[in-house]
């Protein structure tokens, strides 16, 4: 071959396609460096292709022309080499690995192809081809792995090209589709799929043919032809395959089914929603010891996680406190109450009953089939056969059609091992159906829900039982505080016989623990004393308000009501209830209730102002009498009158009436008593010449009867004055008696002159005599006004306060005796001077003797008060009796003072008569004269005549007479 020709084989590698940049990019069998070299049959090189100069090192100016086994075969191996060109040359083709020299000196072992080949004239020569054998095997192991991944791995692999259609893909996605190799290639993923969603995994390719985004685990589940019977998950990875200058070629897809995996992590996941929903029903259910909300929290919980709607039932005797009752055999019915209705929102569910109303389900039905058998009702789809469980209740039956209900669970609430009631759950909008893993999920909710709501209903159980004992106690409080206000009443109520102490002492007891405002009215007859007459049939009746009372001090009612003694008639309203003996309670007060209460119209608007909001008027009856009424007002207590007030109030009304009744009639007893005791004392008291006398007495105002004290001043002979005492132990009329018969006996006795020792002790057999237990203390004083001397003796009473003219006091106390009525024990007199302008008093033991009080002191209080003159005598009583004003009237009173004063000759004359021989004569002459000088001529005759009769009557059983007195009287 001439040099010409060789001229005509390209010396360089041809260039790849540019790509972006510049940068060559390899195509077939340009991907791995492939030498190329002709040469001639005399060993010369002709051709030196690129790559073998890259290969070997030697430039092609090097290599053309010169002997190949010259410069790339050793002296050892060039007869190996050598033989095996012969070979060539004659014919035959070889292929193997040769090392061949490297420019640098080291060997390189190249894979070789070679042929004989002619030139034009029909010369023989080599066309050799060679690559470095790392490289060919380096290839041969990357197109091994490429194949290994459609032909070895488990995970399903496909290329798709730029129009999505199957340009190639391995057994396993062909396992995987159900379908063989060919089925696939040069068709789309939905021609080839259409069970699962083709277009959707198409419009993901195009997306990553469009911006090389890759895909990488996308989760996809559908059914394909190698398991139809079976929704399968995959795990997909999609990424777009280009060339280094950025052509698109396609897309590549891995598949993995990850069935098994999903099954399990949806399992999981299964578990742990339903994990999640029991521990949000154990935060949720339960938060309160309410049992409607306990089974209103049951139903949000599980609604929408498990159920669309929630119904929660609860037996009806439970809720009412009864003990549990399972539906029987004789009665297999189920009464429940429902206690929680709840929905999500488009569910198209209503309530067929309100919460909180009762039914009685049929015993064919699964809610008292599970109540009965303590087991779940599961209903997976609401098909014909089915829905023979509502056979026997239309209405629900009906509901579940009509309301789109395609699944359902009836679960009997169990807790502490018992049927309290059920939980049902109803889907009508999520499709799925129940199956045994919901209907565990909602037996394992009731379990934790039925004890909350057990806990509920025993809560509520204990609560109402609570509640009734928290009402019977203060049930029983009110009646104590009841008991308590009666107690109160007959301690405070009717300490006195006052009647209007007696009013106010009800008005005081009440206010404010039964009323803010009472009134006590009283028929005039009562207030007298007397027996009231019958209540008028018609009309109303007088009354005179003697007991007004409010809660607190203020004139809320002045304008509604009468003030103390106040004598007005009574409404209409409040005759009637007089009339009928039968109380008025009106619970509730408004305008017209107020204007059948109030006597007057214009006293409505004050009551109405005053916030007047109950009433209750109680008649006042005592044996079988109408004595009056009480009208009981509340304001400020919030609380109306109640059956139980009227009683209470009827009770307190039915104690102030007898203590009313009892004040009128110890008043008409009393002022009998009375008028028979003074009708027993002086009537007129008179002075004498040389005493003036005061007296007061002052009849008990506590005691239930008069007492027996009394007092007399017996004008005597010769001038002289008896002033006398008493106090009979006691009361009462008998008391009032035996003073009367003591003061008759005790003036007979006086007025014979006897000495006050001489009177006390007949007045002490007169005092035996009257019958046994009959006593009295007694002082007795006789005054000569001429000697001025007083004579006194006591039967235990208390001693007389004497003062002198210099105003001093003290007291007499005279020896002291016993009592009257004692007997067997003397009686002394004692004699002392009563001068001109001295003081004498006599008192009974009421005056100066209290309860809880030394005697010494009252004495002394009495000594002292007389000590201080008064200007007049009667104003000296009244000092000595206002000096004990706020002590007196817890005894009867009785009280003499007795002044001594100067006896003038016009009302006094005197003559001694001791050792006259001529006494007779001389005392008719004194008369006369004495007379005559008065001015009273015409008692001269008879006065002188009876003085002779006299003076010779003493002269002969007497002896002879010591003195003549004669004592005018008033004229």
């Amino acid at each position: 071959m001439d040099t010409d020709e060789q001229r005509t084989i390209p010396r360089f590698r041809p260039a790849s396609p540019p790509a972006a940049g510049g940068t060559p990019v390899p195509d077939g069998l340009l991907s791995i460096p492939v030498a190329t070299a002709l040469i001639a049959a005399d060993g010369r090189i002709l051709h030196w292709s690129p790559d073998a100069e890259a290969l070997l090192g030697f430039s092609a100016e090097r290599a053309v022309g010169t002997r190949a086994a010259d410069i790339l075969v050793g002296p050892e191996r060039r007869p190996e080499a050598l033989e095996l060109f012969g070979r060539i040359l004659s014919g035959r083709a070889w292929a193997g690995v040769f090392p061949v020299r490297h420019r640098d000196g080291h060997l390189v072992r190249l894979d070789f192809r070679t042929f004989p080949v002619f030139d034009r004239d029909g010369s023989p020569m080599v066309l050799a081809v060679a690559s470095d054998v790392s490289e060919v095997r380096r290839l041969a192991a990357d197109l091994a792995v490429l194949d290994g991944f459609f032909t070895q791995s488990p995970v399903g692999m496909g290329v798709f090209d730029t129009e999505l259609r199957f340009v190639r893909l391995n057994e396993a996605l062909a396992r995987i589709n159900g379908l063989p190799v060919d089925r696939h290639l040069g068709r789309r993923l939905s021609e080839v799929l259409p069970g699962i969603d083709g277009r959707t995994a198409e419009a993901t390719m195009r997306r990553i043919l469009a911006d090389g985004r890759p895909l990488v685990d996308l989760r996809t589940h559908g059914r394909t032809a190698a398991d139809p019977e079976r929704e399968h998950a995959w795990s997909v990875s999609t990424f777009r395959l280009e060339q280094p200058d950025g052509t698109v070629l396609g897309v590549c897809t891995t598949v993995v089914d990850i069935t098994d995996r999903f099954e399990a992590e949806s399992a999981a996941e299964a578990a742990q929603q339903r994990l999640a929903l029991l521990n949000e029903a154990s935060t949720r259910i339960g938060t309160t010891l309410d049992l409607a909300t306990t089974a209103r929290e049951l139903a949000e919980t599980a609604a929408p996680s498990l159920a669309d709607t929630v119904v929660v039932e609860v037996l009806d005797g439970l809720v009412r406190g009864e003990p549990a009752v399972l539906p029987g055999r004789a009665d297999r019915t189920a009464v429940l109450r429902r206690m929680a209705f709840h929905t999500v929102p488009d569910s198209g569910m209503t309530p067929t009953a309100p919460v909180g109303s009762v039914q009685r389900l049929h015993p064919s039905t699964p809610y008292a089939w599970a109540l009965s058998h303590g087991r779940p009702v599961l209903v997976p789809r609401t098909d014909g056969a089915a829905m023979s469980w509502f056979a026997d209740d239309p209405v629900r039956g009906g509901a579940i059609r009509a309301q789109g209900v395609h699944s359902l669970m009836v679960v009997p609430l169990i807790a502490r091992g018992a049927a309290i009631g059920t939980a049902t759950f109803f889907r009508s909008r999520n499709a799925a159906p129940y199956d045994r893993t919901d209907l565990a999920l909602a037996s394992e909710l009731a379990a934790r829900a039925a004890v909350s709501i057990d806990n509920a209903l025993l809560y509520t159980r204990e609560r109402d039982a609570a509640e009734q004992r928290q009402r019977a106690l203060e049930a029983a409080e009110a009646a104590q505080q009841r008991l308590a206000l009666l107690n109160e009443a007959s301690t405070r109520i009717g300490t006195t016989l006052d009647l209007a102490i007696t009013a106010r002492e009800l008005v005081d007891v009440v206010i404010p623990r039964f009323a803010d405002f009472v009134t006590v009215d009283i028929r005039e007859a009562v207030l007298t004393g007397e027996d009231p007459e019958p209540v008028p049939d018609s009309g109303s009746v007088a009354l005179r308000a003697i007991a007004v009372g409010e809660r607190e001090e203020g004139t809320l009612l002045t304008g509604a009501a009468d003030q103390v003694g106040e004598t007005t008639h009574s409404a209409k309203l409040y005759a009637r209830a007089m009339r009928t003996g039968r109380s008025v309670l009106v619970p509730h007060v408004d305008e017209f209730e107020l204007r059948r209460i109030v006597t007057h119209p214009e006293r409505v608007q004050p009551g109405l102002d005053a916030g007047i909001h109950s009433y209750l008027m109680v008649p006042l009856l005592a044996r079988g009498q109408v004595l009056g009424g009480v009208e009981f007002v509340r304001l400020a207590n919030p609380e109306p009158f109640t059956p139980a007030d009227r009683a209470l109030g009827e009770e307190l009304a039915a104690r102030a009436a007898v203590c009313i009744d009892n004040a009128r009639l110890y008043r008409r007893e009393r002022d009998t008593a009375l008028t028979l005791q003074r009708s027993l004392l002086p009537q007129d008291v008179h002075g004498t010449p040389g005493l003036e006398v005061a007296h007061r007495y002052l009849p008990s105002t506590v005691g239930d009867e008069i007492g027996g004290d009394w007092f007399d001043v017996v004008p005597l002979t010769g001038g002289r004055v008896a002033l006398i005492v008493g106090d009979v132990m006691g009361h009462g009329i008998r008391a009032a008696a035996t003073m009367g018969q003591l003061r008759t006996v005790a003036r007979t006795l006086v007025t014979l002159d006897l000495d006050p020792a001489r009177v006390l002790r007949r007045l002490d057999e007169a005092t035996a005599q009257l019958g046994e237990g009959q006593f009295a203390t007694c002082v007795c004083a006789v005054f000569d006004p001429v000697d001025e001397e007083c004579v006194l003796a006591s039967a235990g009473h208390l001693p007389p306060v004497l003062s002198d003219r210099d105003g001093r006091a003290r007291l007499v106390e005279p020896p002291p005796g016993a009592p009257l009525g004692v007997g067997g024990v003397p009686f002394e007199s004692v004699r002392f001077p009563l001068h001109e302008d001295g003081l004498l008093v006599l008192y009974t033991d009421g005056l100066v003797e209290r309860r809880g009080q030394d005697l010494d002191e009252g004495l002394e209080l009495l000594r002292e008060t007389v000590t201080h003159r008064q200007p007049t005598l009667e104003q000296g009583c009244d000092a000595v009796l206002g000096a004990f004003g706020s002590t007196l009237g817890q005894d009867d009173v009785a009280v003499i003072m007795a002044h001594s004063g100067p006896v003038g000759a016009d009302r006094l004359a005197t003559l001694a008569l001791s050792g006259d021989p001529a006494l007779l004569r001389h005392a008719r002459e004194f008369t006369r004269r004495t007379l005559t000088g008065w001015g009273l001529t015409s008692l001269v005759e008879p006065a002188v005549l009876l003085t002779g009769e006299l003076l010779a009557n003493a002269v002969l059983h007497a002896g002879s007479p010591l003195q003549l007195r004669l004592f005018r009287g008033r004229c």
